[in-house]
């Protein structure tokens, strides 16, 4: 398994709401994709409820990401054109047009 630490990645936003991670990711990445509860990004997976946004900007995939006893962040992973190549190819992952 990966570990964050591992990847190199930007905090774009802290301590933020869902409603606030979710605004960030439209409002800064050229594609927004939601994905299910429990998809894996790098083998990480993603926690939440309901479908999660996930974007991508240029060739970095920006995220929400929980840290328990933390909150939650928007993480910008660079160099992740394989993970935005699955993104785009997932069955259970749904486009925003």
């Amino acid at each position: 398994m990966v570990c964050l630490n591992d990847l190199n990645y930007e905090i774009l936003l802290r301590d933020a709401t869902p409603d606030e991670c979710e605004k960030l990711i439209r409002d800064v990445c050229e594609e927004v994709y939601f994905v299910p509860a429990g998809y894996k990004i790098y083998d990480i997976p993603l926690i939440g409820s309901e479908y999660i946004p996930v974007g991508t900007r240029g060739s970095s995939i920006v995220f929400r990401f929980i840290k328990p006893c933390i909150g939650l962040f928007v993480l910008e992973v660079k160099d992740a054109q394989d993970e935005i190549e699955r993104l785009r190819s997932g069955r259970d992952v749904i486009k925003e047009t």
